[in-house]
């Protein structure tokens, strides 16, 4: 444990440049190019280390599964270890203009850089670790990251699904819970939903009462949805996109 230790404190340095490569990389759900080029880095990043296979992500980007090239003999019964994680994040591209990466304080900043891209570095820097210190690993190891983790999952749950089903054990990435880190032990699923309201449409100068604002009522409706909120049950609702109407003088149909 004490060469282990060791090796890790001398990399720390090329580990810190390793997740800053990772958050310079922006990386949106909602860019397919973005995710897949990040996808394509910690491929590159991997050379030597693990073999890498791509799979299609519908209309996200790939996804990836690197299968490390560990020392020491396998296990006859079936099964390997697999490490889960997303490579897309919610920062749209652009975000490192105003949040560049920087060390500060003993800490790391840059869009992504908690959720999850150091998750990503650590888990492979620890197999580099063990593939440098050659030592024994009785099982195949296997990193899962996927590109819609941040939108739900959408395209990728089959495939995660079907792989986990095949190991003996699972190790998802992701941060602990705030400042202190706190482990993990599940977490809670996510619906979107899409409401939309039909008003009748008129000017909203000289033929106000024909009109039936559909954005009025959508605000009304707001605040019923909010209320479904229950913290002490880890249920949040969230409305978080909105978009109604045509002109400002005109009352919104829809």
């Amino acid at each position: 444990m004490d060469a282990i230790l060791a090796h890790v404190t001398a990399q720390q340095p090329s580990i810190v440049r390793f997740r800053k490569d990772l958050v310079e990389c922006e990386s949106p759900s909602d860019n397919p190019a973005a995710v897949t080029g990040f996808m394509d880095l910690l491929a590159e990043n991997c050379r030597g280390l693990a073999t890498a296979r791509t799979f299609p992500g519908g209309r996200y980007g790939r996804n990836l599964l690197l299968n490390f090239q560990l020392p020491g003999p396998r296990k006859k019964s079936p099964g390997r270890i697999l490490g889960v994680g997303h490579g897309d994040t919610v920062w749209p591209v652009g975000t490192l203009k105003s949040m560049p990466w920087r060390e500060d304080g003993g800490r790391l900043w840059g869009p992504g850089v908690l959720d999850m891209k150091a998750g990503l570095a650590f888990f492979i820097s620890a197999m580099k670790v063990l593939q440098a210190l050659d030592q024994p690993v009785s099982r195949q190891v296997a990193l899962w990251v996927v590109s819609d983790e941040e939108v739900g999952s959408e395209c990728s749950r089959p495939l995660t699904e079907k792989l986990a089903l095949e190991s003996a054990a699972v190790l998802v990435a992701e941060p602990g819970t705030g400042l202190t880190g706190k482990l993990k032990t599940a977490r809670k699923g996510v619906g979107d939903y899409t409401v939309t309201v039909r008003g009748k449409a008129a000017h909203a100068g000289v033929d106000f009462t024909s009109g039936a604002s559909a954005v009025v009522e959508l605000a009304r409706q707001i605040e019923k949805i909010a209320a479904f909120t229950n913290l002490k049950k880890g249920l949040t609702v969230n409305p978080g996109v909105i978009a109604g109407g045509t002109r400002t003088n005109v009352i919104a149909a829809e």
